[in-house]
């Protein structure tokens, strides 16, 4: 199996979902378009038929009959129309869904933090395996047990799992004090990804997106040393956003997917055309 490639980008959406969220510098919530992207990955399993990678799903969705919901949970509950409507060919019961993160919010304080649980379950009901990290603004609380109770969750915090021979690294939290919810000293955090990055992971997902100062998008300036550093892989990453949606590709073939704030859809090449 070769390494993980994204291969094509849309540059606009296929769709979009209308959430609500307090944006920076606000103090009441606005209404804001999440988007939706098209893609193509090389060197997943044939038995994948895609993946869905998202982080930042800091918004509700508020229906007619005053039923609100995380807009985590409506991505995923959209999927099955979206796959229908545009992937005909596809099932997402043969997709793996990727959280990068940072996954509530509420209308009442901008930055507050939660319990995405709710997230997490909706994603796995639609998906064959849902793999993920927390953000700093995830607090499972007492809950975090129940994700290791679901069969097709994996939660990484610090480590790694390994499905259908593809080796994924998962590293939680950011850079921060460590009496918060999912921080690290910064020596902890490096030393903690760069020790993932030594064991050749084919896939990286960190909340943190490494600092890009060529492109002007904003990040931790460390990670780029690290991730230039090592063997090329693939990183999933969010928390800063990229006002772009297309792959960053570093000197060392490394390539990095920034998915604060959108969903992308990337469709396995490899896949098994059989029905």
């Amino acid at each position: 199996m070769s390494r993980l490639s994204i291969k094509t980008m849309d540059s606009n959406p296929i769709e979009y979902i209308e959430y609500f969220t307090i944006p920076h510098g606000a103090l009441t919530a606005q209404k804001f378009q999440l988007p939706i992207y098209r893609g193509e990955i090389e060197g997943l399993p044939q038995s994948i038929d895609s993946i869905v990678v998202t982080s930042d799903l800091q918004g509700v969705c508020n229906f007619n009959n005053d039923q609100t919901l995380l807009l985590g949970e409506v991505v995923a509950e959209s999927l099955a129309l979206i796959y229908e409507i545009y992937f005909p060919q596809l099932k997402l019961e043969k997709s793996w869904g990727f959280l990068c993160g940072d996954l509530y919010t509420n209308l009442e304080k901008r930055g507050s933090s939660g319990n995405p649980i709710n997230v997490w379950q909706a994603f796995a009901q639609v998906f064959q395996q849902v793999i993920g990290i927390a953000g700093n603004h995830d607090d499972f609380g007492k809950d975090l047990y129940q994700l290791a109770e679901i069969e097709n969750i994996h939660f990484l915090d610090n480590d790694f799992i390994e499905i259908n021979h593809l080796k994924i690294a998962g590293l939680s939290g950011i850079i921060g004090r460590v009496d918060k919810n999912f921080r690290r000293s910064e020596t902890d955090y490096l030393h903690a990804f760069e020790k993932l990055l030594k064991q050749q992971p084919d896939l990286v997902l960190t909340h943190l997106s490494p600092h890009l100062e060529e492109y002007g998008f904003l990040g931790e300036p460390q990670l780029l040393h690290l991730l230039e550093k090592y063997a090329e892989n693939l990183l999933f990453c969010g928390h800063s956003h990229w006002d772009t949606s297309q792959v960053v590709t570093l000197k060392n073939n490394t390539q990095i997917l920034n998915a604060d704030s959108k969903v992308f859809i990337l469709i396995n090449k490899n896949r098994n055309n059989e029905k």
